[in-house]
């Protein structure tokens, strides 16, 4: 009798255990993106190497489909390089990718992920979103600075007409891309940022910039105290940091706009609204000089709405509506967006993307270059051709997701009307009073 229940017993466990290997072989599998080859522990990290990322995942993506994922060290990673693929991710499962991974950068330097740009998705970041949309970004804010942007732009002309007539002049603005090993290992970050000096490097350059936002901050209060003490409260708000403190004296926004706080938010308005704008404007000179047709039609434009002025204002700009000039600034931002890889996101949960699933944690962005450059949306699409936004029906207000130098949904650029207006009146500037 014993021996017939322990034989019935070990029967028993062998049936559900072919059971449980019988529904484990039927249950389907996850069907991953395509994507190239990888090694051990470094993942796809070799096809990334001395090659500018944004081109070398353009090539790839042309091997292997529009939606590929890459293993960086223990980092999945989820590329977008069609406008349907964006879609999929700006719009269709944009609740799913509204987070941001957290990246040491953003720790150190963005004063523990305290700026838009790297808060990951959270009250906190809706809150300082609708701030900055409120009190910052909108239309009249911008509009209420232009007499920088307006100062700013006169002495670089004055710097490019010291030079001389024949001269080479650098417009060229540093900026830096590319993915930090740190920041591919997760459970190792710590212990990589030291070994490799990033940590070290990053807390440097916090630290000064640390303290030369803290120099800016107080000396505008001191400022601003003293106008208030005189009566002269017309013009307290001057600039962007007088704006910010008015905002932190006020305070009821849902959280504490401390001087951390005050300090991520100029940082993203600097980095934002000056480096990308003024690589934007680079390349803008680029195509420009490349194509001395374009060139002269646009110089042609800008000489006869301004003839006799010896300095060009946005209130200038404004009442001349100098279409052509947007066309171009169009057609430099689809060949040479600002930031040719969206910012990064990152999968909340696991969600199906265009037929593959998208494990969670996984990091995803968005190949802007490459879609700015796809044949399949743009006619020669290698070609400097700003006539081909004459008829208006693409934009970069985030709706048309083959033309995407902004990103688009809930992490769209809130600041680029702040870059926009800088562009168009540095370029008015350069063309308007010098032959290049």
């Amino acid at each position: 009798m014993d021996e017939y229940l322990y034989q019935s017993l070990l029967l028993s466990v062998l049936a559900v255990a072919l059971l449980q290997l019988v529904k484990q072989a039927l249950r389907p599998r996850s069907r991953l993106p395509p994507g190239p080859w990888k090694l051990p522990v470094i993942g796809s990290m070799h096809h990334l190497v001395n090659v500018l990322p944004h081109r070398a995942l353009m090539d790839l993506a042309r091997v292997h489909g529009p939606l590929m994922m890459l293993r960086l060290g223990q980092t999945p990673l989820v590329v977008a390089s069609s406008k349907e693929t964006a879609r999929a991710v700006l719009k269709t499962h944009d609740t799913n990718f509204a987070t941001r991974p957290k990246l040491l950068a953003g720790e150190i330097v963005g004063y523990e992920w305290a700026d838009i740009l790297f808060s990951p998705s959270g009250d906190y970041w809706r809150k300082l979103r609708q701030l900055c949309a409120a009190e910052i970004l909108s239309p009249k804010r911008v509009l209420s600075f232009r007499h920088i942007r307006e100062d700013e732009v006169k002495l670089r002309v004055d710097e490019v007409r010291a030079a001389g007539a024949s001269t080479p002049v650098n417009l060229t603005v540093i900026l830096s891309s590319g993915f930090c090993i740190p920041d591919l290992f997760p459970p190792w970050t710590t212990v990589l940022a030291m070994v490799t000096g990033m940590k070290r490097s990053l807390h440097d350059i916090h630290n000064t910039v640390d303290s030369i936002l803290q120099e800016i901050i107080d000396e505008r209060k001191a400022i601003r105290d003293d106008k208030i003490r005189s009566g002269a409260t017309d013009n307290v708000d001057e600039n962007l940091v007088d704006v910010l403190i008015a905002l932190q004296e006020k305070g009821g926004f849902g959280f504490d706009l401390n001087n951390s706080r005050i300090k991520a938010i100029i940082l993203d308005m600097f980095a934002g609204g000056t480096g990308t704008s003024a690589s934007a404007m680079e390349w803008a000179m680029s195509e420009l000089m490349r194509n001395p047709e374009v060139m002269k039609k646009l110089q042609g434009q800008i000489r006869e709405a301004f003839k006799g002025k010896a300095v060009v204002t946005e209130g200038d700009l404004q009442a001349s509506n100098l279409r052509y000039l947007k066309l171009v600034i169009k057609e430099a931002l689809r060949l040479h967006p600002p930031a040719p890889l969206l910012v990064p996101r990152e999968s909340v949960e696991a969600c199906e993307l265009e037929g593959y699933t998208i494990p969670a944690k996984s990091r995803v962005i968005v190949n802007a270059f490459a879609i700015g450059r796809d044949p399949k949306y743009w006619d020669d699409a290698e070609e400097f051709k700003p006539e081909r936004f004459e008829e208006g029906g693409v934009d970069f207000n985030g709706g048309s997701y083959e033309f995407l130098p902004f990103g688009s949904g809930r992490r769209m650029c809130p600041g680029f009307n702040y870059g926009l207006a800088s562009m168009e009146l540095a370029l008015v500037g350069m063309l308007y009073h010098f032959d290049w």
